[in-house]
């Protein structure tokens, strides 16, 4: 009877995972229109009762250019760049490990644990730079006027590499996204020591839009 039960449980649970994803199509990555055929697609499959996957991409001349994947609306997964070719050209890794209720690695610690401050700390001052230099207020969130902070989290791993981006507190997609675009051309800081070691941190960052 046990044995029975065991496969149908099983057999629900493929038969569930094999439902057909829902396609929706916009004409610009900020979702701003649906339309019946555009660049940009998301794909929305329900894995359980509670997690929903979902899967945004963009496709240019017949071949995809890039693919984000999400579960609810956080990153998750490995999101994926192609080169011309179709091939994957550059990866970049959004599994996380949950602990201490927020999705971090493992082993990272917490910034303000190390002692330090972000008014006198050298990355976090080149962060900030950084957000200035690349900052770019989406055109759609300009014309509706729409406002807010959107706080991430991020690590900054033994060779100072980043990584591990997720939205604490998000506004909009448009404006989550810009903070998405504005971390990910932010390929290097300095590693962190503790104890004369190298260590992965993890902190939270906020970026401000506010129209004049």
């Amino acid at each position: 009877m046990l044995r029975i039960l065991i496969l149908c449980t099983l057999f629900t649970n493929l038969t569930f995972g094999q439902t057909e994803p829902k396609i929706t199509y916009y004409k610009d990555k900020y979702r701003s229109k649906e339309v019946n055929n555009g660049p940009y697609m998301l794909s929305i499959k329900k894995i359980n009762d509670s997690v929903t996957s979902r899967v945004f991409s963009k496709t240019k001349n017949g071949k995809k250019i890039w693919a984000q994947s999400y579960l609810r609306e956080q990153p998750y997964g490995i999101w994926k760049y192609y080169d011309k070719k179709g091939n994957i050209e550059s990866t970049r890794d959004y599994d996380f490990i949950l602990k201490y209720g927020e999705y971090i690695p493992e082993n990272a610690i917490r910034f303000s644990d190390l002692g330090l401050f972000v008014q006198t700390d050298a990355n976090s001052q080149k962060i900030q730079k950084h957000i200035s230099k690349q900052f770019r207020y989406p055109e759609i969130d300009v014309e509706k006027r729409i406002q807010g902070k959107v706080t991430f989290q991020f690590t900054v791993d033994e060779n100072g590499n980043v990584g591990n981006l997720r939205i604490l507190e998000g506004v909009n997609i448009s404006l989550d996204t810009e903070c998405f675009r504005i971390m990910h051309s932010l390929k290097k800081l300095e590693p962190y020591v503790k104890d004369g070691k190298k260590i992965l941190v993890y902190f939270s960052f906020p970026i401000t839009f506010k129209l004049a």
